[in-house]
């Protein structure tokens, strides 16, 4: 999947103006837009340092957000995508008074 993070290593689900860097992961597959957001992507090879000095070195991912804000966003965003595909599958369907063609 294809995220963008800032030069403060924060992830961005999309790129309006262009401005981020283009990073590809497999991390955020399956991830709301509020918990992709939420969170901070090294790549590989670089680095980020912290207000304190500390230098972590990428590959690192960790939330810079509440996780648990993150999680509750996550969680609403699964239900949702379960309650569309039971609504197509209802709509699928076949009733006893129909023929299966």
């Amino acid at each position: 999947m294809k995220i963008y993070i800032d030069s403060d290593c924060k992830c961005h689900a999309s790129n309006p103006e262009g401005v981020y860097t283009i990073v590809e992961t497999d991390f955020f597959d399956g991830k709301c837009r509020e918990l992709i957001e939420g969170y901070r992507f090294v790549p590989s090879g670089q680095s980020w340092t912290r207000e304190d000095g500390e230098v972590f070195t990428g590959e690192m991912v960790a939330p810079w957000k509440d996780y648990a804000g993150l999680d509750a966003a996550q969680r609403e965003y699964e239900r949702q995508l379960l309650a569309d595909m039971q609504a197509a599958l209802e709509m699928l369907e076949v009733t006893p008074d129909e023929e299966v063609a």
